[in-house]
């Protein structure tokens, strides 16, 4: 493992035959679909994809979600306990799908490049909560803008983290040095795309992948 990673890193680490485990964390997300508090969560998030945290009162997401207010206040105590798990849960989407993707191109960087920030263009495009955590979109309110920022650096270095090691064991030609400046500057150029986007997502994953692609190509020659 990466000297420094993130816990939640662990839980989605690949296994030794290359196979990742992001899959227990979305069976446990299916086993809780349903449940009170994924129903509060997911009531809280339609308003707060509206754009009206401010006016978010957790009586209110109990009686969209169908519980008790009781129940909203045992699961998440108030209304910060409530935007810190969704920030989390943003973030835990997030990292399982980059893992996902990776996981889908063990033997090709460029392509998992492509579709692991192809992934990454396409969320963020559609899900408010999402962009403010990565820097874009921010919210009125600054208990939820001071929750989603906490959100992000931790976010950052976990997905860096996580093609860091994706990379190690696709790319061993290039020096662990420069694997990490290529990592950490793609995903920084990504998060600079979903802030101030100039181009449609699929062509900016797509150049993203060619570029790697093409800083891959001299790395195997000098591997042979």
């Amino acid at each position: 493992m990466r000297q420094g990673a993130p816990a939640s890193l662990v839980r989605r680490m690949t296994t030794p035959e290359g196979r990742g485990v992001a899959g227990d964390g979305r069976n446990r997300r299916m086993c809780q679909q349903g449940s009170p508090r994924e129903r509060l969560l997911d009531a809280a998030y339609a308003i707060v994809e509206d754009g009206d945290w401010e006016a978010l009162r957790l009586a209110q997401v109990a009686r969209s979600a169908g519980v008790s207010r009781q129940t909203a206040y045992n699961e998440f105590g108030n209304k910060i306990g409530l935007g810190r798990a969704l920030v989390e849960r943003e973030i835990d989407m997030l990292v399982g799908g980059v893992q996902e993707r990776l996981d889908r191109h063990l033997d090709d960087l460029p392509a998992a490049v492509q579709s692991a920030l192809g992934f990454v263009f396409a969320e963020a495009r559609r899900r408010r909560l999402l962009r403010s955590i990565m820097g874009a979109g921010r919210y009125r309110d600054d208990d939820l803008v001071a929750l989603a920022t906490r959100g992000a650096e931790p976010m950052l270095a976990e997905v860096i983290a996580m093609f860091g090691s994706y990379a190690d064991r696709t790319w061993p030609a290039v020096p662990a040095g420069v694997r990490g400046v290529l990592v950490e500057t793609l995903l920084r150029v990504t998060i600079s795309h979903v802030v101030a986007p100039l181009h449609e997502p699929e062509a900016v994953a797509r150049d993203l992948g060619a570029l790697t692609r093409r800083l891959v190509a001299p790395a195997n020659v000098c591997g042979t």
